[in-house]
């Protein structure tokens, strides 16, 4: 498959990182890797003798978990819930990850979570989410918690002497909602300055037209290595590259709407599934990279969560 040159994602995560990574060119040892226990982060606001507290805070836990190289590895190289452990999604999640987008059902929110988190392998700088620390956390009630999650990337690349180099780290706060069964069955996430990160991180001048022009020819050649058949979204990568040129390129900032920026994101995601996500790459944007006004989808919480604004994450 076409090796890519992209530069990120993750996330929405996160994200034009993994589109360039032919999904062959991961090894088996990779993906064979054990996930690691993650390591319990004690503070005073942490009553460890509360069940519900250590439930909600070792299900978030074990979530940003496998956002940690390599344990997302099995997950984007082979899709769908058999590589993600049960017990922590419901089958009917709903969230919203700003700047990234709305997710509905269980596939959606695993993509995000897991599926966008970035590849060493299929990035300029070689960067990875390597760990991650849960700074921020609270749990008064059962089936409701809040938290800050630092992601910590560094270089990947053994024998390189920037292996394990650090780079700049990613913030998510979320809000979480449990069902009874211990599943996060409803999210609300954040993650702040994303755009600086990707340009820290990458050094890329997303504000460059020549910059612009090349990470669009890259996107175009992705899009037509993967996007065919009855998946095939434009006739070629001239006619994909000047379509894609005449739209906004956007910021990571705001990766809603109908731009070049939700595209690399929703490119990561043709991987897993081709016949869900190449339209959302495409000329009309698929229902996903389409222009909304503000502050439509951003206070759609009865729309997402079937709840009146303000009830989703309120001990009651």
């Amino acid at each position: 498959m076409l090796r890519l040159n992209l530069l990120i994602l993750w996330a929405a995560a996160t994200a034009l990182f993994t589109s360039a990574l032919p999904i062959s060119d991961i090894s088996e040892q990779e993906i064979n890797t054990p996930t690691p226990e993650p390591k319990k982060t004690f503070w005073k606001s942490f009553n460890p003798n509360t069940d519900f507290r250590n439930r909600n805070f070792n299900t978030i836990s074990r979530i940003y978990n496998l956002t940690v190289y390599p344990n997302q590895v099995p997950i984007l190289t082979f899709g769908g819930a058999a590589f993600v452990p049960k017990g922590l999604f419901a089958n009917n999640v709903v969230g919203r990850v700003d700047p990234v987008g709305n997710f509905t059902g269980f596939e959606h929110s695993i993509e995000y979570f897991f599926a966008l988190s970035p590849l060493p392998q299929a990035n300029p700088s070689s960067a990875a989410i390597t760990s991650y620390k849960i700074v921020e956390f609270s749990s008064e009630c059962r089936d409701i918690a809040a938290s800050v999650v630092y992601l910590y990337t560094s270089v990947v690349n053994p024998g390189s002497p920037d292996h394990g180099k650090p780079l700049p780290p990613l913030k998510q706060v979320a809000f979480w909602k449990f069902n009874k069964e211990g599943e996060v069955e409803k999210y609300d996430a954040w993650i702040p300055n994303l755009n600086s990160w990707v340009t820290r991180t990458t050094a890329a001048s997303l504000g460059n037209p020549e910059f612009q022009l090349e990470s669009i020819r890259q996107i175009c050649y992705g899009t037509q290595a993967r996007c065919y058949g009855p998946n095939q979204q434009w006739d070629s990568i001239e006619d994909c590259v000047v379509g894609l040129a005449k739209k906004n390129y956007g910021t990571y900032d705001e990766a809603w709407g109908d731009n070049v920026v939700c595209r690399t994101i929703h490119l990561v995601l043709t991987q897993t599934r081709p016949d869900v996500h190449c339209p959302h790459v495409g000329p009309t944007g698929g229902g996903k990279c389409v222009d909304v006004e503000y502050p439509e989808n951003y206070f759609s919480d009865k729309w997402l969560y079937g709840e009146e604004t303000g009830e989703t994450f309120i001990c009651k």
